[in-house]
């Protein structure tokens, strides 16, 4: 066959096949459960816009989040987020301005000035996640009872901040391994932080405060690290024993699994 012969011939059997397909579509009843598809190489419309290929109209019908963990029934931790809050938070109170209402030792600011300043943090925080899971596969929106759970996390680490500092402080001090190997800054601590020996413990002068606002300011690495450590602190001293006391338990549990074992053993000491 010459090249028109053999066009015209698969141009026949093109219309062929659209003729047995609106047949069998007029004349085969469908189930009301089944959808109607024809995966046609230039089908058009709703259904398939290319052979195996999902038509806008169904990209859209898919759900938002991270589909593995939506299956496994795994939630996210939430760990990561509320460390991301405390670190801001830190961030917000070296800067030491008037309004951030942040600070516990600042003069004149109330408590409730305090917490709702550190859970403005934790909501605004929530709600940018919430955002990039509309576009991110990857990322899941928090369920209520997880977004409290980070709220109340960081509103308790951040009303008690200066008494945990102190805590840490004295803790990572008794280790003395620390100091003599430079150790300091895996708990986001400066090393004129620490008690000296024989010192009941650590001096916080005015001195020493104006230095660790800068440090923090400046070493996001120290001030996550600082964000870790009261984190844990908080779930080891306050959160766990109240919950253990009250035969209750909060969404994602009340382990410290987001920091190595040497620091842990550090902070969990006696």
């Amino acid at each position: 066959m010459n090249v028109y012969t053999t066009t015209m011939f698969y141009l026949f059997l093109t219309l062929m096949c659209l003729v047995v397909v609106v047949v069998v579509d007029a004349f085969c009843p469908v189930n009301e459960n089944q959808t109607r598809r024809h995966a046609i190489l230039f089908a058009s419309g709703d259904g398939f816009s290319k052979e195996g290929e999902p038509s806008t109209s169904e990209k859209k019908k898919k759900p938002k989040g991270d589909s593995i963990r939506s299956e496994t029934g795994i939630r996210p931790s939430l760990n990561p987020v509320t460390i991301n809050c405390i670190s801001e938070a830190l961030l917000i109170r070296s800067k030491q301005t008037k309004d951030t209402n942040i600070d516990t030792a600042a003069p004149g600011v109330e408590p409730i000035q305090i917490a709702i300043t550190a859970g403005g943090i934790a909501m605004k925080i929530i709600e940018q996640r919430k955002s990039a899971a509309e576009t991110d596969e990857t990322t899941d929106i928090f369920t209520m009872e997880e977004s409290n759970v980070i709220s109340g996390r960081v509103v308790g680490v951040v009303m008690r901040m200066r008494e945990l500092e102190q805590v840490l402080r004295s803790k990572v001090s008794d280790a003395e391994y620390v100091y003599k190997y430079g150790e300091e800054m895996s708990f986001g601590l400066l090393k004129s932080e620490l008690k000296l020996e024989g010192d009941s413990e650590a001096v916080i002068s005015d001195e020493l405060e104006k230095e660790l606002s800068n440090a923090i300011k400046i070493n996001p690495l120290l001030r996550m690290n600082r964000a870790e450590c009261l984190l844990a602190l908080f779930i080891e001293t306050v959160e766990r024993p109240k919950l253990e006391l009250l035969g209750e338990e909060v969404a994602g549990g009340s382990e410290v699994d987001f920091i190595d074992t040497d620091r842990l053993e550090v902070l969990t000491k006696a």
